[in-house]
């Protein structure tokens, strides 16, 4: 078994002005980032929409949100993968109606018949 020698670091992040520390893994750092500026955005946004509301409500609003744009991408890409997996058999009925196709312009025009 290999130890794993992976730093952890404590970032200092801010979400609708806020500080929190947050702990990841080195190679996570710049994801982590990434997703704190989506989420950031995402709750700025909702805070804009109705001044009003509060904090722990716009969190929840948005982890809402993008967790139904995870499930819908999640069945895009379901969706996708079947539609991917039917293709070999699209091909290979493609090509066996070729062949079949092939023979019998053979016949009709009275060549020896050839395999594609």
């Amino acid at each position: 078994m290999i130890a794993s020698s992976e730093r952890t670091l404590a970032l200092d992040v801010h979400i609708l002005g806020r500080a929190y520390k947050v702990a990841c893994k080195e190679r996570e750092r710049s994801a982590l980032l990434e997703a704190v500026s989506m989420l950031n955005e995402r709750m700025e946004a909702i805070q804009s929409s109705n001044k009003s509301i509060s904090i722990e409500r716009i969190a929840v609003i948005a982890a809402l949100n993008m967790g139904n744009e995870l499930l819908q991408m999640r069945t895009e890409r379901d969706n996708a993968r079947k539609e991917a997996a039917s293709v070999p058999d699209d091909v290979a009925q493609l090509q066996q109606r070729l062949r079949e196709l092939h023979l019998s312009i053979d016949k009709v025009l009275g060549e020896p018949e050839k395999l594609l």
